[in-house]
């Protein structure tokens, strides 16, 4: 039988897509044998090998290499597309590029019944983001990076509030967050919004500073996310859209509280008692040619009152974070049990 595998992906450039894409890679290999291809080369290459060929993300390879490939179909076993969808919607144009693929593989089973209800025919399967198992520790990070906000928190009590914001503003609801801070610090005020953005120097970035807010930017190395999560209390998932929002499960299984709204792609992961009341938001990405439908947004006073019952009986929260990650999180959204799940379906086309 034949078990060779081509993963298409942004190879030579670091995004969110590469990052899901490297972990699918080192679990696939345990079970067949995997050939990275950057995005780019891939509507060049003619295979001689007939793999099963996996595209990720799938829209943006197709949209700029789809005319490359019609005739070369009959040299691929198989094509699985493995992308999300940002918002309730994906357009005529994606559904349409689908046609190529055997199959689609999205993280979430909203992104599946968006791609369902948008008119995708071929099956979809759902297997989530997973995480190492150092999330799912009991072991306390530090990192020398983060010296002044411990000094901060240590000797002021602070609370601090965490949401990585590094793309997508209006998508993962940078003004839902900021206008939740103004409010929360008018009646809590030792709470410290502490944004991960991807750079130092910009206007949000001294706004936040004047709120008395703090900025953590660039790439941070894995024990540095950890260790930023464990000097946290509450994260904001208060995102529009999106097919997933690894940051939510990541802070989830560093025991912080998270808070999100009802309604997104999260709700696999999250416990009922972190969905927010929402309402219906406008286009999470206006012009988009894939994503063109609409997202949830939280209603910021609800949220408020919320978040001041949990600051008011954080441990309590704390512990239950502890026992639904241990009951629930650690048993599914390990890599190795993603991995397995990837590995059933891709058999199925093999």
């Amino acid at each position: 039988m034949n078990r060779r595998v081509w993963y298409v992906y942004p190879l030579l450039k670091r995004v969110s897509f590469s990052l899901i894409a490297q972990r699918h890679i080192k679990e696939l290999r345990q079970y067949f044998t995997v050939e990275e291809i950057d995005e780019l080369a891939f509507p060049l290459i003619v295979p001689f090998s007939n793999p099963v060929v996996l595209i990720h993300p799938y829209f943006y390879v197709m949209m700029h290499g789809s005319k490359y490939l019609s005739y070369k179909l009959p040299k691929y076993k198989a094509i699985i597309g493995v992308d999300v969808a940002d918002s309730s919607r994906i357009s005529s144009l994606a559904v349409s590029m689908t046609d190529y693929a055997d199959a689609m593989i999205v993280p979430s089973n909203f992104s599946k019944k968006v791609y369902v209800d948008s008119g995708v025919k071929v099956p979809v399967h759902v297997v989530p983001h997973g995480l190492d198992d150092e999330y799912f520790s009991d072991t306390k990070y530090k990192s020398d990076m983060f010296n002044e906000m411990y000094r901060i928190k240590g000797n002021n009590d602070k609370i601090f509030l965490l949401s990585f914001i590094i793309h997508s503003d209006y998508r993962k609801g940078l003004d839902l967050v900021l206008d939740f801070y103004r409010q929360l610090k008018k009646e809590r005020p030792n709470v410290v919004l502490v944004l991960k953005r991807a750079g130092l120097y910009g206007s949000t970035e001294e706004m936040i500073r004047r709120l008395g807010g703090i900025v953590v930017a660039g790439w941070l190395k894995e024990e540095q996310k950890l260790a930023l999560y464990d000097l946290c209390d509450i994260y904001l998932l208060f995102s529009r859209g999106g097919g997933f929002e690894h940051n939510g499960l990541e802070a989830l299984a560093r025991g912080l509280v998270v808070l999100g709204a009802r309604g997104g792609a999260w709700e696999d992961y999250m416990p009922e008692w972190g969905l927010l009341p929402s309402k219906p938001s406008g286009e999470v990405l206006p012009g988009n040619p894939v994503h063109t439908g609409t997202g949830v947004e939280v209603i910021i006073d609800k949220a408020v009152d919320e978040a001041i019952k949990i600051i008011d009986n954080l441990e309590e929260y704390k512990a239950k974070v502890k026992e639904y990650r241990d009951k629930v999180l650690k048993h599914r959204f390990r890599w190795s049990v993603i991995g397995r799940q990837l590995r059933d379906i891709i058999t199925k086309y093999i």
